[in-house]
């Protein structure tokens, strides 16, 4: 077994989501400027969609649900500006990105995946944690993140740490079947949800990296 299991701290539980990043502006000036102000200057404001949100900034899969139609509005004012500032979907691609999430607010714990953009990337995590029952679920590093999660017994054990300063940033112990149980509806739930906005919209730029440029809905 990893030595940094006997280290972590147990939690009753974590809550794990899939969020759709949100933004307030479109910007379609050039990849590089001179003036930083051409970020603010070169841009369109963004209406959010019409969600109740927990954070202006995400919604999560739980409160996107039942509200499809209003999130594919917003997705559709960003690909109705890229089509009007002729931007090519390489340099809009990160207005479509998706962020996994474990945390439990008030034990104030969380473990994040900042590198994952894509569905695939998260699906990784979430099928693992649901499948295996026993041994390492997952281990990945990248610029100044590291996360390994391993199953024990009936705990799921996860480790965030920092590879560049050799730093726990979070040593985390909590109960499996729950999280297994969750982490099932939140794949279904988030499945569902990207069928449904890429029926609205078209195209499908959620699951996986786009590498061609995609043909939206007119």
């Amino acid at each position: 077994m990893p030595a940094w299991l006997s280290q972590t701290r147990n939690l009753p539980s974590l809550e794990a989501e899939v969020c759709f990043q949100i933004q307030d502006r479109f910007y379609y000036g050039p990849d590089r400027v001179s003036d930083p102000s051409d970020y603010e200057r070169l841009a369109e404001k963004l209406a959010p969609p019409a969600i109740a949100l927990v954070s202006p900034s995400m919604v999560r899969s739980a409160e996107a649900l039942g509200h499809e139609a209003e999130l594919a509005a917003y997705y559709r004012q960003i690909v109705r500006l890229a089509r009007h500032h002729q931007r090519p979907f390489n340099s809009i691609r990160h207005y479509f990105w998706l962020r996994l999430w474990l945390w439990n607010s008030q034990q104030q714990a969380h473990i994040a995946f900042p590198w994952y953009d894509s569905y695939a990337e998260i699906d990784r995590v979430l099928k693992a944690l649901v499948e295996i029952e026993s041994g390492p679920v997952h281990d990945d590093a990248d610029q100044g993140w590291e996360v390994q999660i391993h199953a024990q017994g009936d705990a799921v054990y996860l480790l965030q740490r920092d590879p560049d300063e050799d730093e726990a940033l979070a040593a985390l112990c909590v109960p499996r079947a729950e999280l297994a149980r969750q982490v099932a509806q939140l794949r279904e739930r988030t499945q569902g949800l990207i069928a449904r906005l890429s029926g609205e919209l078209g195209a499908d730029v959620w699951t996986s990296y786009v590498r061609t440029e995609p043909t939206f809905a007119p």
